[in-house]
C-alpha cells in the first residue's frame, strides 16, 4: 500500500453513467486500486457551475453518493476524516478515501456551507475551477467562445476569509486551476501547507495550469505539494507518443527546483482524457519503473507516491 492519489473525479463519473465504484470501465476501481496497491484515493466532488442546481446542493448529491459507495465498499474502503484514521486503515489493511471538493463555488459565498461541508467530512477544496467564484479568480477563464489566460486578479475578500477558515477548520487548501495572483495570496495567507492537486511544471511544458518555478519554491518553503497530472496536454505537446517519459520529466523538474519532498501524484483520472502509456490507475507500475529507470531510488518514490502527501495531512488534519 504505497500510492496516495490526490485527485480523481470518478465519483462525479460513476453517478452519471450508472455505474458502481467496485468494478467499471473507468480510469478508476476498487479492483484497479487493489491491484495497484492504493494506500488513499481523494475523491474529487466536481461540481460544474453550467448546471442549473445549486452547486451546493449538487455537491451535497455528489457527496451522497460517494458515501453510499464507501458503504458498499467497506470492506476494502474507509473513509478518513483525520490523519489518525489513515494510520489505523493501514494497519487494518484497509484502503482510504479522503473526501474533496472541486469548485469552491459550491459553499455559494457562505462560510455555514463550508462548515457543513466540513462536517460531512470534505477535508480539501479547489477554490476554483474555470470559473471565477465568490472565493476568486481561476488561471483559464471559461466562457462559450474562447478561453484568456487571467494573472492579475486573486482572492476576493471574502476568498481571504475562506483561507483563513479552511487553516482553523483543519482543510487542504488546493489552488489547482486558481490564477497566478491567487495562489501567491493563498501563499501569503494560509499558515499552514497548502497544494496544487493536479498541476505540472510550466518550465516543462507551458500550459498556464502548470505551476512556475517561482511557484514551486514558494510550495517549498510553505511545506506544501504539488500533485503530478496526467492530463495529456499539461504533460506536452507530442500528446501521441508515450508520455510517462514525460510525465518522469514533470517529476525531475519539481524535484530539482522545490526538492523531492514537494512532488505528489494528482492523476485527474476519469477527469482527462488518459496519456499514451497510462490508461488507468492499474498501470501505475509502468511509472515506477520509468522512474527507477532514471536514477530514483526506493526512499525517494515513497516520499513522491505517498510520504509527501501524508506529511501535508497530518499538519492540516491532525485530528
Amino acid at each position: 500500500m504505497r500510492i496516495i492519489d490526490m485527485h480523481c473525479d470518478t465519483i462525479t463519473k460513476i453517478l452519471h453513467e450508472k455505474k458502481h465504484l467496485f468494478d467499471n470501465d473507468c480510469h478508476l476501481s476498487i479492483k484497479k486500486m487493489l491491484q495497484a496497491g492504493y494506500m488513499m484515493q481523494c475523491f474529487a466532488m466536481f461540481v460544474h457551475l453550467k448546471d442549473n442546481e445549486s452547486p451546493y446542493q449538487t455537491c451535497l448529491k455528489y457527496i451522497n453518493h460517494f458515501k453510499k459507495e464507501m458503504e458498499n465498499n467497506k470492506d476494502y474502503i474507509k473513509q478518513v476524516y483525520c490523519y489518525e484514521d489513515l494510520v489505523k486503515n493501514v494497519e487494518n489493511n484497509m484502503m482510504s478515501a479522503l473526501l474533496t471538493i472541486e469548485e469552491g463555488a459550491t459553499i455559494e459565498g457562505d462560510l455555514k456551507k463550508l462548515h457543513h461541508f466540513y462536517e460531512l467530512g470534505v477535508r480539501m477544496m479547489t477554490l476554483t475551477w474555470n470559473f471565477k467564484n465568490e472565493i476568486g479568480y481561476p488561471n483559464n477563464m471559461s466562457n462559450p467562445e474562447s478561453w484568456h489566460e487571467i494573472t492579475d486578479k486573486g482572492l476576493t475578500d471574502f476568498g481571504k476569509e475562506v483561507v483563513k477558515e479552511m487553516n482553523k477548520l483543519g482543510m487542504i487548501i488546493d489552488v489547482s486551476h486558481g490564477s497566478d495572483k491567487l495562489f501567491y495570496d493563498v501563499i501569503k495567507i494560509s499558515t499552514k501547507p497548502i497544494v496544487a492537486s493536479h498541476s505540472n511544471s510550466r518550465e516543462v511544458n507551458y500550459c498556464p495550469r502548470n505551476l512556475t518555478d517561482d511557484m514551486i519554491l514558494k510550495l517549498k518553503e510553505n511545506g506544501g505539494v504539488i500533485g503530478i497530472n496526467y492530463c495529456p496536454t499539461f504533460i506536452g505537446k507530442e500528446t501521441d507518443k508515450n508520455q510517462i517519459p514525460m510525465i518522469v520529466e514533470h517529476i525531475k523538474h519539481i524535484a530539482k527546483i522545490g526538492g523531492i519532498e514537494t512532488v505528489a501524484l494528482g492523476s485527474d483520472f476519469d477527469g482527462i482524457k488518459t496519456p499514451n502509456g497510462l490508461s488507468d490507475c492499474s498501470k501505475m507500475n509502468l511509472l515506477t519503473e520509468a522512474l527507477e529507470k532514471e536514477g530514483f531510488n526506493e526512499e525517494d518514490i515513497d516520499k513522491i507516491y505517498y510520504k509527501n502527501f501524508i506529511r501535508v495531512f497530518s499538519k492540516n488534519c491532525e485530528i
